[in-house]
């Protein structure tokens, strides 16, 4: 991702307690102090964040609930997770539900950039650290979608579909919503989770279609292995480990009532013309 995809804004104090990554050394090993290159090799501290309220107010029991598991420089983090607007964005919703229930975010990696979002999602870039074809946590792209588009691409026919619609505002910290490449219509498997509450730049650019309700304190601990110059790259490796549905909502189970209804009018109606034979 591009820095300028969309524009992360440079403010001096909110990174100023973050460590900026030093220039190169021959090699490629960072130019940092052992002590400092010993400390940023440690788990990863979770400040909680007891203030933290979810940007679009309690999750509705209609729409589903998805999860991450985090892993962070080889450390288990925790669960994350969010409330997906199928009520709002039901195109939107349904292409991310789909690569969750499929599992193919697992093994993707976070691009974080501090004080404003991280970007998670692109499906052409595994960890091989964690990403295992052979287990059925892990999606099977060289069996299953070997020619993968790079940068990522949704479940429809056209790898890239349109922007559904802009009714949900980037208004504060935590609003999941959809990469694009900074141009319009171009939505596949890349998503964003905003970090502050100054991302009005991505109203009207940018399909908002969720919320994170548990483990923000976990995405906004990751800042602190974030890059200040804005780069998305960071100290330890982020990765999705698991991904999965812990709730389908009401509507779906309402959808399945209703189906199931439906089939056992046919049958009773068949079984009536038979018996009328």
């Amino acid at each position: 991702m591009s820095a300028r995809n969309p524009t992360p804004q440079d403010d001096e104090s909110k990174g100023k307690d973050i460590p900026s990554i030093l220039p190169l050394a021959p090699g490629g090993v960072y130019a940092v102090k052992w002590e400092t290159r010993m400390k940023r090799a440690e788990k990863l501290a979770i400040t909680p964040l007891p203030d933290y309220r979810n940007p679009f107010g309690e999750a509705k029991a209609e729409n589903p609930i998805a999860f991450f598991d985090i892993v962070a420089g080889g450390y288990y983090l925790g669960r994350v997770e969010v409330e997906v607007k199928r009520d709002m964005c039901p195109i939107t919703a349904e292409n991310f539900l789909k690569l969750v229930e499929y599992k193919c975010y697992a093994g993707t990696k976070f691009k974080v950039y501090p004080g404003n979002w991280l970007v998670g999602g692109d499906i052409s870039d595994l960890d091989e650290v964690v990403w295992d074809a052979n287990d059925p946590e892990f999606f099977n792209y060289p069996e299953l979608l070997p020619e993968v588009r790079a940068g990522g691409q949704s479940i429809y026919e056209d790898a890239l579909f349109k922007d559904e619609n802009f009714d949900l505002k980037h208004d504060g910290p935590g609003v999941l919503t959809m990469y694009n490449d900074d141009e319009p219509d171009a939505n596949g498997s890349r998503f964003m989770i905003t970090f502050d509450t100054k991302n009005k730049e991505l109203d009207g650019k940018h399909v908002a279609f969720g919320q994170v309700v548990s483990g923000f304190d976990l995405l906004y601990s990751l800042q602190k292995l974030g890059d200040a110059r804005q780069e998305g790259d960071t100290f330890q490796r982020v990765t999705i480990e698991k991904c999965g549905i812990k709730s389908t909502g009401s509507n779906a189970v309402a959808a399945m009532a209703q189906q199931q209804q439906q089939q056992q009018h046919e049958i009773a109606v068949r079984f009536r013309g038979f018996r009328e034979r």
